[in-house]
């Protein structure tokens, strides 16, 4: 990998799983609950991260998500080590208030303090909340098209060439059932479009966990379906098959998205988008070209789009999606993104810069 042994650090499940059979790197399990607010968790985390790196000494250390960020990073910058921070998207960041505002605030200006701190951001919008907010100064960031999507993995199959024929229209939702990430209103839009067009189907893919309340509820989600309005398929590992079979993946996120790589991995398909016109969600959608841009939060906007949709011919719909394809590999692609990380690394190696003795 580029010269480099590489150690993977991350929550102990099936994907960090797959990674040690596939990829063969090494792994360490770090508990870790990206949502909780812990504060005895967060210390038992940062004096884990501590202690990992001063007995493995990297020479770079890559971070991605929000505990990451802070406490790797931190714990990189008291052992010397550089840092690289991945910032996927603000999420509840942008939303904090009060006393929590400002302790998370602090984290971040400690995070990226060190001279050896980096920050890698998904779109300009959260590199300008940073630098308005004085987390990071702009010598230290750069943007970066999300995590970047394998365009060769995911391409156009003849399976939806065939499927381009049949005489319905397949709406997707591929995300986890967050309500800010809209959801809900996919559901309510689909309500509308089937009085209006009763062959169209609406599918839904994505982890869904009935006891988060930020997770739409389970009654809604049932209902629906049992109405005949939706088709719940769960979270799937290869998403590919069913992105192949729909005609518009749409994603109506008013959530701090980075870059939605439910977004990216449609439009490397070739598939039209409708997604919210929201800092990291509007970032592949080139309004009216290879999809609708909808205003965040407003039904009517949604519905409004997916009509638009409808009427297009098999002839736009198929324009649409060729140039989704060509936003994907000439802005989105993941080489795009491996080669921005290897040219920081190899800066800091030509600096010299390296974990203090």
């Amino acid at each position: 990998m580029a010269g480099f042994n590489v150690i993977a650090m991350a929550a102990d499940d099936e994907c960090s799983k797959r990674l040690t059979a596939d990829v063969s790197v090494s792994f360490i399990p770090l508990p870790m609950k990206s949502d909780s607010t812990r504060i005895r968790e967060d210390i038992s985390l940062f004096f884990r991260y501590l202690n990992i790196y001063r007995h493995k000494r990297p020479v770079v250390t890559l971070h991605i998500n929000n505990k990451p960020n802070i406490y790797g990073s931190i714990a990189a910058s008291l052992l010397g080590i550089p840092a690289i921070s991945n910032i996927t998207g603000l999420g509840v960041v942008a939303e904090k208030k009060g006393i929590m505002k400002a302790i998370v605030y602090g984290l971040y200006r400690l995070a990226f303090r060190s001279s050896r701190a980096f920050v890698f951001f998904q779109n300009k919008d959260d590199q300008a909340f940073f630098l308005h907010h004085r987390l990071v100064t702009e010598s230290k960031t750069r943007v970066i098209p999300g995590s970047g999507v394998d365009t060769e993995k995911f391409s156009p199959t003849h399976e939806q060439k065939k499927k381009q024929l049949l005489n319905t229209t397949v709406f997707l939702y591929n995300g986890r059932l967050v309500i800010s990430k809209g959801i809900e209103l996919f559901i309510e839009a689909a309500r509308v479009i089937k009085r209006n067009y009763p062959q169209t189907s609406f599918h839904i893919i994505g982890e869904h966990d009935p006891d988060n309340p930020f997770f739409i509820n389970k009654e809604i989600l049932d209902k629906a379906e049992q109405d005949g309005i939706i088709k719940y398929y769960g979270l799937i590992d290869d998403v590919r098959s069913t992105i192949a079979a729909s005609d518009c993946v749409v994603l109506p996120s008013f959530y701090r998205e980075g870059v939605p790589r439910a977004l990216l991995e449609a439009a490397s398909m070739g598939k039209p988008l409708i997604a919210a016109n929201s800092p990291g969600t509007r970032e592949p959608v080139d309004n009216g070209i290879n999809g609708y841009l909808v205003i965040p939060e407003s039904l009517e906007s949604l519905v409004d789009a997916m009509s638009r949709f409808m009427e297009q011919s098999l002839e736009q719909r198929t324009k649409m999606g060729s140039a989704s394809r060509m936003i994907a590999k000439e802005r989105f692609s993941d080489t795009i993104v491996l080669n921005a990380y290897l040219e920081e690394i190899q800066r800091i190696a030509r600096e010299g810069h390296s974990y203090a003795h």
